[in-house]
């Protein structure tokens, strides 16, 4: 009998060539694991040859300017820094972010660094936090291919300053949020999303300002809670609530969107109810001309929001 068919373990028993192919998890493991520590190995070793910082960011600024393209987004800077010391960490210095409304957001700064665990199980992963004066991101994501596990925490972020109030619904103002927001899935696929997005807002306001021909005056909302579900190819409002009794705006909303591959095919199964003070009511003398429709027993207005993302339809529902 030829070599090639048995082998001699060192016990003296005979064992199959077939075993040669299986690798053990934890060979797999401690591959991985080098592989890791050859890469770090590598980064150290052209940072003690003294290659160029400058040319180590600009090669990392090239590949993330490159991603970010297709979406219509630039990042500039006034300065950079690549260091080893602080686990592989790339850092901008006063990074501003153009996005394709012309919106500006200007961070103090923006750090990103690979995720080791999720490297050492064959993903791609990150750590990143951004901040701009008290305010905080933190980001942690890991993803093969198109799949994402996406977790945030946000920490007193301006949702003005960063340019959230303009770019959703072309407002001028500012307000406070806190929270977490976490969510798995195929970013090519929406309906596959799973996760939650629990965030309080607070100090909202809205500048004076005309919005689709209606010149609005300043209005204050003291809070709001919004806590939505993302499961099963929707969006599930379980809470959205805006303002309290003596705010300028006070608005709530029920029902939820079912996802579609294209989001802005979304369809949505929406109701919302919102009041405004009597000062606003004062300031919008055409008001009840032109939302009497809608206008509740208590002075409230109510409409039903149904369509697409791209092409909603809001329909009176005083009920």
């Amino acid at each position: 009998m030829s070599e090639d068919t048995f082998n001699s373990s060192p016990d003296g028993l005979a064992t199959s060539g077939a075993s040669d192919n299986y690798i053990p998890p934890k060979r797999t493991f401690l591959r991985r694991f080098g592989l890791a520590i050859l890469f770090i190995w590598l980064v150290a070793t052209f940072t003690l040859l003294k290659l160029p910082q400058t040319r180590i960011t600009g090669l990392i600024q090239g590949y993330v300017q490159q991603g970010l393209d297709p979406f219509g987004v630039y990042i500039s800077d006034q300065g950079r820094e690549f260091s080893i010391l602080h686990g592989l960490r790339y850092t901008l210095t006063k990074p501003s972010i153009d996005l394709s409304d012309q919106t500006r957001i200007e961070l103090d700064d923006l750090s990103v660094a690979p995720k080791l665990s999720a490297l050492l199980s064959g993903k791609a992963g990150m750590v990143a936090s951004l901040h701009q004066g008290p305010a905080s991101i933190d980001i942690d994501a890991s993803g093969r291919g198109d799949k994402i596990d996406l977790n945030a925490t946000l920490v007193d972020v301006d949702i003005g300053k960063m340019g959230v109030l303009s770019y959703a619904a072309n407002l001028k103002g500012s307000g406070l949020v806190n929270g977490t927001i976490q969510v798995a899935g195929s970013l090519a696929d929406p309906t596959t999303l799973e996760g939650s997005i629990d965030l309080k807002v607070k100090r909202l306001h809205l500048d004076e300002q005309n919005l689709m021909g209606f010149q609005l005056p300043p209005m204050n909302v003291s809070d709001g809670t919004i806590n939505i579900l993302v499961t099963g190819g929707k969006l599930v409002m379980k809470t959205v609530q805006l303002g309290k009794g003596s705010d300028d705006f006070v608005a709530t909303v029920t029902g939820d969107i079912t996802l579609r591959r294209n989001v802005n095919s979304s369809l949505m199964n929406l109701r919302a109810v919102f009041g405004l003070s009597e000062k606003v009511k004062q300031s919008l003398s055409l008001l009840d001309t032109i939302l009497g429709g809608a206008k509740m027993a208590d002075g409230r207005y109510a409409y039903k929001l149904t369509g697409s993302l791209s092409a909603p339809f809001a329909n009176p529902d005083p009920k």
